[in-house]
């Protein structure tokens, strides 16, 4: 199913260089919650994109500073319109190909990611603490915007919240409404569990198996989003990222199960093992 990605990420011309395989930016992180942008980043390096620039407030770019090799940093403003305007000015200038948003963001940036939705016109995955942003999907529309390109990556307590009810607890009806909440709202939907499912605007659902509960800690949907930013940036399209990046995830998460066990697993242990799951496809 996903040949042409695998062969994509796995045979790459000599003659490449980073500014050929995307660069992915990562807004979030808050006291305490530094780790999870820096989750995504490190996933999204893993995966093949050629650069990684995290995006946050100064508290926290610090603490990043000293944890950081590959990933480079961006320090914006508490203020939403000043981190908007900055926002919008250093992806401009760092030629970013895709947006991941909330990883450890915390809730009083619930303006800036409004506002980051209305006005950024690239491939976005909405995360964490960007989906506790979005009281109602609603708010993703913005006049000449396409929302195809919006990737929105809940779990089952988020999704409930999204779409203000209980969650059904019969299967097919569950796939029933995941697939209507994305072709209703014309976005990719990634509805994390076991199975996963992956549905779009067009009304179609891909189902996943892969991963288990050794993905069941901290951390490990960071790790996800991120990947699926830096399929992205590799000019993979969303929908497509979407599928593969969750198969991916979930394939190293096997892989890593094997030598970690299911309680021994953390999400950097997946990070480490998407190598071996890109050398499993092949």
């Amino acid at each position: 199913m996903f040949e042409e990605v695998i062969n994509r990420l796995t045979h790459r011309p000599t003659t490449a260089h980073k500014y050929d395989f995307g660069h992915v930016l990562i807004i979030g992180g808050s006291p305490g919650m530094v780790g999870a942008p820096l989750l995504a980043g490190r996933a999204a390096l893993r995966i093949g994109a050629g650069l990684v620039t995290i995006a946050s407030t100064a508290d926290v770019t610090d603490k990043l500073e000293k944890r950081v090799e590959e990933i480079m940093t961006l320090a914006i403003s508490a203020n939403s319109t000043e981190a908007l305007a900055k926002l919008r000015d250093s992806i401009n200038e760092r030629k970013v190909n895709a947006v991941v948003v909330g990883p450890g963001l915390s809730p009083d940036k619930s303006e800036l990611v409004r506002q980051l939705v209305k006005s950024i016109e690239l491939p976005m995955i909405i995360d964490g603490g960007g989906l506790s942003a979005l009281k109602e999907v609603k708010t993703l529309q913005s006049k000449g915007r396409t929302l195809r390109d919006v990737v929105l990556t809940p779990h089952a307590g988020e999704f409930k919240r999204l779409i203000g009810r209980d969650l059904p607890k019969d299967e097919n009806e569950l796939k029933k409404l995941a697939k209507n909440f994305a072709k209703r709202n014309s976005i990719i939907l990634v509805l994390k569990g076991h199975p996963t499912y992956v549905t779009t605007g067009a009304g179609d659902l891909y189902e996943n198996r892969t991963g288990g509960p050794g993905l069941a800690t901290a951390g490990t949907g960071d790790v996800l989003a991120g990947m699926i930013a830096g399929l992205i940036a590799q000019e993979i399209e969303p929908a497509e990222a979407a599928k593969a990046g969750v198969y991916i995830h979930g394939l190293a998460g096997d892989l890593a199960v094997k030598q970690k066990t299911q309680a021994g697993l953390i999400a950097s242990d997946v990070i480490e093992f998407i190598p071996s799951a890109l050398k499993t496809l092949e």
